[in-house]
């Protein structure tokens, strides 16, 4: 706690201060787009409230490195300019603890999510479509699904007004193998992205995931806004609410935090 502590006073903090505004401008336009050519490692602690007193920590790292190939490592782009890959993994690491339901508690490394999307450059901005991949840690059920799981994936990003991002994306999936006893599923996450750059590299987020399980019929749909600041041109940070609207999960509140170094790929 005490280093979220640290990391929340440094945003509120940063924002008064001076800044390069073209350099930290870029650095939060790099930041906000999941498709910019920069490679990043990410941190992002989540920390979740429940109605019945039920608690959850999930610090997800992420790894996001673009390659001038085309899907396929050994693939060379003829235009790197204007189609490249994004490589995507994320890793949970989850703490759980349900006081009314302790069979429900648990702690683990979650199931990895890999995406591999080529993005094609457009006059509007960009587009990447590829596959997803779930891969099952085979952890505690309460923590891990427990089934392998692939399926399409597609981001659309339109970049044209200086400062301002506006799209989605969106990753359909469809489990099978792994755990017999675990229901194969066939689940959407949809994620709007709207992301506002403004002076001094700050920058506002509207990207809450909404997850549509077809098989259950079931689907949460949360709200949130995240607040951050790109410092020079290798490092953001976010803070962000969320409350979930409607869905199982309805009454849920999230608050979410992220470190993102950014670096120069090796090249297009």
């Amino acid at each position: 706690m005490k280093f979220l502590s640290i990391l929340f006073i440094g945003l509120i903090l940063s924002f008064s201060r001076p800044a390069k505004a073209q350099d930290n401008g870029d650095a939060a336009a790099n930041a906000t787009n999941p498709l910019a050519f920069v490679t990043k490692l990410q941190v992002q602690p989540n920390f979740t409230w429940k109605g019945d007193g039920a608690r959850q920590i999930n610090l997800t790292s992420r790894i996001i490195q673009p390659t001038a190939t085309i899907g396929l490592p050994f693939i060379k782009s003829k235009n790197p300019e204007k189609v490249y890959t994004i490589y995507r993994l994320e890793l949970p690491l989850i703490g759980q603890t349900f006081p009314e339901s302790p069979q429900s508690n648990g702690t683990g490394l979650g199931d990895l999510v890999l995406l591999d999307a080529v993005v094609f450059k457009q006059k509007w901005g960009l587009l990447g479509v590829g596959p997803g991949f779930i891969i099952p840690t085979m952890n505690p059920s309460q923590i891990s699904g427990q089934k392998w799981g692939v399926g399409p994936a597609m981001v659309a990003l339109n970049t044209r007004t200086k400062g301002l991002q506006w799209g989605a994306l969106a990753q359909q999936y469809f489990t099978s193998g792994g755990n017999e006893n675990r229901p194969n599923q066939s689940f959407m996450l949809f994620q709007p992205i709207f992301n506002k750059i403004l002076g001094g590299g700050k920058f506002v987020q509207f990207n809450p995931i909404m997850n549509f399980n077809w098989t259950n019929k079931t689907y949460n749909i949360p709200i949130s806004v995240a607040f951050g600041k790109a410092f020079a041109k290798n490092l953001s940070v976010f803070i962000a609410p969320e409350v979930m609207l409607s869905g199982p999960n309805q009454g849920d509140f999230t608050l979410r935090f992220q470190l993102n170094a950014m670096f120069p790929p090796s090249g297009k």
